[in-house]
């Protein structure tokens, strides 16, 4: 028996747990959904969360699952063929090396077999929650909620793939919903689970994973659990390891929205089973502020979906404008990244965005009503603003490493302004696209009185208070990992599943690379492939069953 340590340490556990069939390690929807599948089919389950609370990064989230041609889609007759959604996902995903008339459409095999994988696993996993009760999904918002590429020809125009949880009278709700309804139907299914446990290592048989050793955080004491079957790794990235995302990631992250316990916990593991990993330079990014952010508390409330409401903008710390804000959150976060990328940016808006759209869902890093306002800087004119934003930046020169305003910032600003104002009136960003895609407006929300021609842009009002926000790079989490195959089992050095060993969510490789498809891309996959890998362990059971029973028969 050979022990494979994990992230917090390399002494030998000192107790055993009962054995199970199945050991899963994380609670977001990967977590659950491979604990329910495999339970679904008689095989008993134990589930470790490593937090005090249920649900991961998940239980934080909108909630959004992606799901190519859904079950509701298809009640509501809406076609969503295979073809067409797998080459949009493929053109989204590598768009470098996209091929329309290659037969792999220009992506590497293991790509290609993920992304048609999942188009077709996507659809039975959601269908299969529902039959047994497990997540009741609604396609109502999802009607109106456009992917984040619309205009691509390989998009097709389809609306329906966007699904979210629905609470008991029917109305959609967020990822808190998904969760309980998960962990429900997981109690109901006879998963076992505790919290506050938390993955330590693997246990190896002949090359074989047959168990694992977790950590009780309360106890501060490590245990072995015999996992028969296999075990399942949904731990999430590590958007909340500072060492990693310094050595991995292309530029300076700030943090992100990712559950504080994403730390990485299952990469050594890997590493030190000599597993590839694959992608870790990438990740679903976003915007922060940067004021939400410090040493050891990296966990943001939320990410910036969009740069909130219709009279503000994004500026650079010489005052000028360099970015599409109303661009989906992924994309537009990519300013951040290559050569002489700004680390820093100013999110500038007025009185009427912050009056008019604080208690938006989209509203981050606007201050709710009641939250801490700390991270806002205002001024009533431009120059005292400017005044005061220095000022702020140079009592954070520490944290910075000394950023400050250019020189010009304040007429910059003034005329950068004027400028935006001028193209607000006549509806058109003829400098950066500004509203060029559907998902701007739906994020953007509602027009609002004093708005102009074009629903995601106002004029910024004459008069102060005027605010400012410095926000940076940021993640919702990170996509690196190992691959896997479309059942969930971790791919070794030599192409050959590691027996035993499953990955789901975001500790394993995501195949949409630096790509983002549409709202709930993330949730989508970890639900999809939680449930083959846990499929693909009950499948297990039933053969262990077969040959014992053959051996016994002889």
């Amino acid at each position: 028996m050979t022990y494979i340590p994990g992230p917090h340490g390399n002494s030998s556990p000192d107790s055993a747990a009962s054995p199970v069939d199945v050991v899963v390690f994380g609670s977001g929807a990967a977590g659950f959904a491979a604990a329910l599948a495999a339970a679904e089919e008689g095989a008993t389950v134990q589930l470790y969360e490593k937090s005090e609370v249920l649900g991961g990064t998940t239980a934080k989230s909108g909630g959004v699952y992606w799901i190519p041609d859904n079950h509701l889609m298809r009640e509501h007759g809406i076609e969503d063929p295979q073809d067409r959604a797998v080459r949009y996902m493929a053109r989204v995903s590598a768009p470098e090396r996209y091929r329309a008339d290659d037969a792999l459409l220009g992506l590497s095999h293991w790509e290609y077999d993920l992304l048609t994988g999942y188009y077709r696993i996507a659809s039975e996993a959601v269908e299969f929650l529902d039959g047994i009760g497990a997540l009741r999904s609604t396609i109502e918002t999802a009607l109106r909620f456009p992917d984040y590429h619309m205009t691509l020809p390989e998009q097709g125009g389809v609306f329906g793939r966007a699904l979210c949880p629905a609470d008991e009278h029917g109305r959609p709700a967020g990822g808190d919903e998904l969760i309980a309804q998960l962990a429900a139907a997981a109690a109901r299914s006879g998963v076992r689970v505790a919290t506050r446990h938390a993955f330590v290592g693997l246990e190896i048989d002949d090359g074989r994973v047959v168990g694992a050793v977790v950590r009780d955080l309360e106890a501060e004491r490590d245990s072995t659990i015999r996992a028969e079957l296999g075990v399942v790794l949904a731990v999430g990235g590590f958007t909340h390891d500072a060492e990693r995302r310094a050595r991995h990631l292309p530029a300076r992250v700030w943090g992100g929205c990712a559950a504080g316990t994403n730390t990485g916990d299952a990469l050594p593991a890997f590493e030190a089973l000599g597993v590839p990993l694959h992608n870790m330079d990438r990740a679903w990014w976003d915007q922060v502020a940067i004021e939400h952010t410090r040493v050891g508390a990296t966990e943001t409330r939320a990410g910036m979906w969009v740069a909130p409401g219709d009279s503000s903008l994004i500026v650079d710390l010489d005052g000028r404008r360099i970015v599409n804000e109303k661009q989906f959150y992924s994309d537009r976060a990519k300013v951040h990244l290559g050569p002489d990328a700004p680390e820093l940016l100013v999110l500038v808006f007025d009185g009427r965005t912050e009056e008019l759209f604080s208690s938006e869902p989209f509203a981050y890093p606007l201050a709710l009503p009641g939250e801490p306002r700390s991270h806002l800087v205002s001024g009533e004119s431009w120059q005292e603003l400017t005044e005061n934003l220095a000022d702020r930046l140079h009592s954070l020169a520490a944290v910075t490493g000394g950023a400050r305003l250019g020189a010009d910032f304040g007429a910059n600003l003034v005329d950068t302004v004027a400028r935006f104002n001028e193209l607000a009136r006549a509806g058109v960003d003829s400098d950066h696209g500004r509203g060029s895609e559907p998902i701007e407006a739906f994020f953007t929300g509602e027009p609002r009185a004093g708005g102009g021609p074009n629903p995601v842009m106002a004029p910024l009002r004459g008069r102060g208070p005027y605010f400012a926000v410095l926000i940076g790079l940021g993640t919702l989490d990170t996509k690196g990992g190992p691959r896997t195959t479309t059942d969930g089992q971790v791919l070794g050095s030599d192409g050959v599943p590691v027996e035993g060993l499953y990955a789901a969510g975001n500790c394993a490789a995501s195949p949409s690379n630096d790509g983002y498809w549409a709202a709930g891309a993330t949730i989508g996959p970890a639900l999809a492939f939680g449930y083959s890998a846990g499929r693909h362990l009950a499948s297990r059971r039933a053969v262990e069953t077969e040959s014992r029973m053959r051996e016994v028969s002889r």
